[in-house]
């Protein structure tokens, strides 16, 4: 890893005013780092033995993990006074023996008193020989006067002390971390910023003791003047992260701090600096810091994921961040703006595997949206989900993409559910991946398990309208078309130009006969997303069950007419063709869906606009083709 340029102003430790400092800059270090770097500076060119350093730091009787401890407060150390471990100019590391302070470094203001409390305590000639009554009676009784001392210090502390605020730390089981603002004072870099806090949420959410809130709810708060405690209300968390992130040259510098949301009470505040090649390293540290500080437990394999982080092209990262900035619109034409992006990425770095699965999740959304015929859509997504899983087998994002590749074109429900399963161990927090598998359960029948999903992504997703319309969706399904109707209503009064939850509305409409209303939706659809198929053919079947035959057969001339141009799925001419009541034209068409993979097929047990051929002997022979259970 490389580390910040050595500097050369000269370093001062202040005992008295417990500060380091640089020339005129004081560095910032955490109370654990600065007391090994005392005890270090005190024993300046002597070994210090790990044993030495627990004893000093926390004390004999300790049950921490003091090896991990002492190896976060030297890489703090090291990182503060810019120091290289193959290096070293200040502190070097004897293996398997402890470490030794060798650089040039000046203390002052320390008093008789302070060093006398750091300093080892010689031995009396009294205490080297052989114990007697009266030494063994004194040491009883200041044994007595100090746990006497002490239990009189714990009852001024709760009684004077709100004692809630000794221990604020062991409440935090819930985090949200705030849009990172951006001071670089360049607009043009927002995106810099915004991925910054996407990939920290990222690593964060592969805590599974941490109930972490997904990117797309935070980053509504960008610019936003509420109190703290308010917004933690709203993302019902315990604790929110703030801080920012100043990209300058090749080095990038974050700040952060955890608060305790529900007492405005900070906890905790660090400062890092790193090379921009090393950021993947940085975004590791920054989530393990605060995992540490909120003191949940890491497993072993989170405890090597946020240990282990390679390097990245600059650019590469560069313009990764920017596809996934285009993603996160998922318009169709962002969408192919982030491809672009993510080829560039991986044009720079081709072991660079997140750009692989920022181009499966891109396929999967055209794919899914028709926008792109889906046997060029998904094949895409496997291939790139595939790769990314080759460079890197933890990467949630990829094994979902790999599961609705599964579930969607191949249609191989075993996989699908495994690649699931796999995506929520890795990052139990992503939003994503339990959304998505609540459509397989869904698709397969199991809804009492599709709607704890669907859920459990609103939980960690609060604000996603995206996520509320799918709860909406979950409704229209299960066949109980008012709760979709009145869920799907409280998503537009939040985002009222939201075109999926109008589709759905529109939907769920039609199935309550209430044509006008479902029309008006549609067209509320189209108007945000002009020319979309998957709203047209659903316009189409409305007409044809509301017994506007004329107004259907329009619908089939312009998706006629659509095809000439682009990709227009068979699945939806065969649903204007079952609106008119013409089976055999529907069964045509559905054909035609198979055999060019159409995704929707895997909805025909569940879409009730099929109701009026599912009985035809026809209709069960798809299912089979399709291999719906």
């Amino acid at each position: 890893m490389s580390e910040a340029p050595v500097q050369t102003d000269f370093l001062e430790l202040d005992l008295r005013r417990y500060e380091l400092r640089r020339g005129s800059s004081v560095l910032k270090l955490e109370k654990i780092p600065m007391e090994l770097l005392i005890l270090l500076v005190e024993r300046r060119d002597q070994l210090v033995g790990r044993e030495e350093i627990i004893a000093r730091l926390w004390g004999k009787d300790v049950f921490l993990d003091t090896e991990q401890g002492i190896n976060t407060a030297i890489r703090k150390i090291r990182l503060t006074l810019g120091d290289d471990p193959n290096d070293p100019r200040f502190l070097q590391t004897i293996v398997g023996k402890g470490y030794r302070f060798v650089g040039p470094i000046t203390v002052v203001n320390a008093t008789p008193a302070a060093a006398a409390a750091r300093a080892p305590v010689p031995a009396t000639d009294e205490e080297t020989q052989p114990s007697r009554p009266k030494t063994a009676l004194r040491w009883k009784l200041v044994a007595f006067a100090a746990v006497f001392l002490l239990a009189g210090a714990v009852v001024v502390a709760f009684r004077y002390f709100d004692w809630i605020r000794w221990f604020p730390r062991r409440s935090v089981h819930s985090i949200a971390v705030l849009p990172l603002k951006n001071l670089s004072g360049n607009p043009a870099d927002e995106y810099f910023a915004d991925g910054m806090t996407d990939e920290l949420i990222t690593n964060l959410a592969k805590i599974s003791a941490l109930r972490v809130t997904s990117y797309t709810s935070v980053s509504k708060y960008k610019t936003t003047s509420k109190p703290l405690p308010q917004v933690a209300q709203e993302l019902q968390v315990d604790g929110i992260v703030e801080g920012s992130v100043l990209r300058s040259g090749d080095q990038v510098r974050i700040t952060a701090q955890l608060i305790y949301a529900s007492r405005d009470q900070h906890l905790w505040a660090e400062e890092y600096q790193r090379y921009v090649r090393d950021v993947l390293y940085l975004q590791r540290e920054v989530a393990h810091d605060i995992a540490e500080q909120v003191r949940v437990t890491l497993t072993p394999n989170e405890q090597k994921r946020l240990a282990t982080a390679g390097v990245v092209d600059p650019a590469a990262y560069e313009s990764y961040l920017r596809g996934r900035s285009f993603w996160n619109q998922r318009s169709e034409a962002s969408l192919l703006k982030a491809i672009d992006q993510f080829n560039k990425a991986i044009e720079m770095d081709a072991g660079y595997a997140p750009a692989y699965s920022g181009l499966a999740d891109c396929y999967t959304t055209l794919g899914y949206l028709s926008y792109l015929d889906p046997l060029d859509a998904f094949p895409h997504a496997r291939d790139a989900a595939t790769k990314a899983l080759e460079l890197d087998p933890s990467l949630a994002e990829a094994h979902t993409s790999l599961a609705y590749y599964n579930l969607y074109h191949a249609w191989n429900w075993t996989e699908a559910e495994n690649e699931f399963k796999k995506a929520i161990e890795l990052n139990p927090n992503y939003a994503t991946a339990h959304d998505w598998y609540s459509y397989y359960l869904m698709a397969m029948g199991r809804f009492d398990e599709a709607w704890t999903e669907a859920n459990r992504a609103h939980e960690l997703d609060p604000l996603s309208v995206t996520i509320s319309t799918d709860i909406g969706f979950n409704y229209y399904y299960r066949h109980n078309y008012d709760e979709a109707i009145n869920q799907l209503r409280s998503t537009l009064a939040v985002s009222p130009k939201f075109p999926l939850a109008h589709l759905w509305l529109g939907r769920a409409y039609q199935q309550k006969k209430m044509y006008s209303e479902a029309i008006d939706e549609f067209n509320k659809t189209d108007a945000a997303l002009p020319g979309w198929v998957v709203t047209i053919a659903g316009m189409g079947n409305a007409y044809g069950e509301w017994g506007h035959q004329a107004d259907a057969k329009v619908v089939l001339i312009r998706l006629n007419q659509m095809a000439r141009e682009k990709y227009v799925t068979p699945y939806g001419v065969a649903l204007v063709y079952a609106g008119l009541g013409d089976k055999d034209q529907a069964f045509v068409w559905l054909n035609k869906a198979v055999a060019g993979r159409s995704h929707w097929l895997v909805w025909l047990n569940r879409d009730p606009r099929w109701d009026r051929i599912r009985s035809d002997a026809r209709f069960e022979d798809l299912k089979k083709r399709v291999g719906l259970p």
